[in-house]
């Protein structure tokens, strides 16, 4: 099967006007200057004034202050980062973003000292504050800070680490950006010796001919391979450095500053981790299942995605764009409202380009501005699935917008809700329009390694992540080799004896981009797959009476922690029974793919 995607030319790229027109728009040098003067004039006008006797009116003067400055400073840097994430071979958007980062590190440092002041308030007053009427649209963010309040820094030693940190981790994140975007991967197709993209390369994953399988995680690997050694620096590099940044602040175990920025418990962590793992019988059964329907005797790493069905033709994009709005639309004409401007008014980069950031994502700006997304558009029915995605993100962040800045942004494990949420409406919707037992059971097939990658690998690699930091801590720099085996161990147990993880695979840890950007990052995924399993089957107990929860759920935004916004749902978190009628729901999937299975493997003769 060709990959040859419509001519990236065709495919409509992202219109960043909204934010600035260009790299040299002289309005992001006004901004900026405006923005540090703004700071320093906040810093003169409430430094030392954040005390014990501060009255709830003073106060919401500040916050409301404060978040309008955040906000301020929030567009110059988003659209840097956004212009480079498409290119980050241009030398003038890298320089750009850099700019933008070492003016936004100035301008907080004349705001450290707000959340220092807030964080040192006797517990009376912020009980007081916390009761006055006034500040009820900021209650949940005062209540952060008082979280978080013992593990801040003095102002002098906050200043110095945000001072250097376009020159440590920040700049370590940079390099690794630009590494992985500019690799280039040979591949061999039809006698014809090609340079592929990381995106292009990985689509070959999903091919039906098993070589071309083959020479793709090959070419992978080898890549990476060349690459090992700078890639392992910057781990080792970040790994120490949060080592550090841990002990400074007090945190007991490498996730506890993730558990606390996504308001969890790390009980509730554990016991959704140790469930999942449980259950990695789950993804034994299918692989044995799947090894027996592609008629092979034993599976390599290259056989996760090998397809059921013949997709004789790529999906041309203006066909994923109807699928999903009419996907959308059937769920609610009010998500299907939200959706459209996407669409129509260019907040999409779809195709795949060289020095372009791999994978997808979506970015929300602030409440007064739309969020954009970002694809790697090649063609495969899993990339429908990924705008799917990254548009559920898009209208979460639209719906939150009436929250101000510092509670718009959910945090990251319900911030996957309405992205898995999304690609289930479109899962749905093509599971109706396929009507042989063959063509549904290659569906349902990925959908469940979808599911798997979504959950059971996650909780893989978030327990990797924890061996990762235990080891640099305990043995100090790392080499290759030792996390390789590392990763290798850590996957393997997901798929146990029903797959074997080549020597290829172990290499590819080197390009996860979330363990060097946001460590611990990925339990996010997991909590988000099961969680919406849960609302998915309401949804079909409910029918249009949940719509309303629903949307209030994703309109909180960030302004209440889980526990509390999915209490009122009459979901308990902590308890292991919900995590486990999940798993049971992936479990009643993996069934009905038997039952399909056993027509046509017994035509085959296996």
């Amino acid at each position: 099967m060709s990959t040859n995607v419509q001519d990236p030319p065709s495919l409509p790229s992202w219109d960043l006007s909204d934010l600035y027109t260009a790299v040299d728009d002289p309005r992001i040098d006004k901004d900026l200057q405006s923005a540090i003067e703004h700071a320093r004039k906040f810093e003169e006008t409430y430094s030392g004034k954040i005390g014990a006797d501060i009255s709830g009116q003073d106060l919401l003067k500040a916050l409301d202050h404060y978040e309008k400055l955040l906000r301020e400073q929030s567009r110059p840097g988003s659209y840097a980062s956004l212009h480079y994430s498409t290119d980050t071979t241009d030398t003038a958007r890298g320089a750009l973003t850099q700019k933008v980062r070492e003016i936004g590190s100035q301008i907080s440092t004349h705001l450290i000292f707000f959340d220092l002041e807030l964080a040192q308030l006797p517990l009376a007053t912020f009980e007081r504050l916390l009761k006055d009427p006034q500040l009820a649209k900021y209650h949940h963010y005062l209540e952060q800070q008082q979280a978080l309040a013992k593990h801040y820094l003095s102002q002098a030693e906050e200043t110095i680490l945000e001072e250097t940190a376009n020159c440590r981790g920040r700049a370590f994140k940079r390099l690794f950006t630009e590494v992985t975007s500019r690799m280039k991967y040979k591949f061999t197709l039809e006698g014809e010796e090609k340079l592929l993209t990381q995106s292009e390369l990985l689509a070959y994953s999903y091919d039906s001919d098993r070589n071309l399988r083959r020479q793709a995680a090959e070419s992978l690997a080898a890549e990476l391979q060349n690459n090992a050694h700078v890639l392992t620096f910057i781990h080792n590099t970040l790994l120490h450095e949060k080592q550090i940044s841990d002990r400074l602040r007090d945190f007991d175990h490498p996730e506890s500053d993730r558990h606390i920025s996504n308001e969890l418990d790390k009980q509730v962590i554990d016991v959704m981790t140790e469930v999942c793992v449980k259950n990695f019988d789950i993804v034994h059964q299918y692989y044995d299942l799947k090894r027996r329907l592609l008629g092979l005797e034993s599976l390599a790493h290259y056989d996760r995605y090998a397809p059921l069905r013949q997709q004789k033709q790529e999906i041309e994009y203006d066909k994923a764009k109807e699928l999903v709005i009419s996907s959308f639309g059937r769920f609610s004409p009010k998500m299907k409202e939200l959706v459209e401007p996407f669409f129509e008014k260019n907040w999409i980069d779809v195709p795949p380009k060289p020095g372009k950031r791999s994978g997808a994502f979506c970015a929300g700006v602030t409440p007064d501005l739309h969020p954009y997304v970002l694809l790697n558009y090649t063609g495969k029915a899993r990339d429908v699935m990924t705008l799917a995605h990254e548009l559920g993100h898009g209208i979460h962040d639209l719906m939150a917008a009436r929250n101000h800045y510092l509670d718009y942004h959910p945090v990251l494990p319900l911030a996957e809700t309405a992205s898995t949420f999304a690609e289930t409406l479109v899962f749905e919707k093509l599971q109706e329009l396929l009507e042989s037992p063959e063509e549904q059971l290659a569906l349902l097939c990925e959908k469940l390694e979808d599911t798997f990658a979504t959950v059971f690998r996650q909780i893989s690699m978030f327990r990797f992540e924890r061996s990762l930091h235990a080891a640099r801590r305990a043995d100090g720099e790392l080499t290759t080799e030792r996390i390789n085996g590392m990763w290798q161990e850590a996957m393997q147990e997901m798929f146990g004896p029903s797959l074997t993880l080549g020597p290829d695979h172990q290499w590819t840890w080197l390009y996860i981009p979330h363990i060097v950007n946001t460590p611990f990052y990925v339990y996010a995924y997991a909590f988000g797959e099961l969680l919406v399993l849960a609302l998915y089957a309401r949804y079909r107990q409910e029918g249009e009476s949940f719509l309303p929860k629903y949307f209030e759920l994703l309109a909180a935004g960030g302004s209440q922690a889980p526990a509390k916004l999915l209490s009122a749902l009459g979901f308990d978190i902590a308890s292991p029974e919900f995590w486990q009628g999940g798993c049971d729901l992936i479990r009643a999937n993996l069934e009905k793919a038997k039952i399909l299975a056993e027509t046509q493997l017994k035509a085959a003769g296996n």
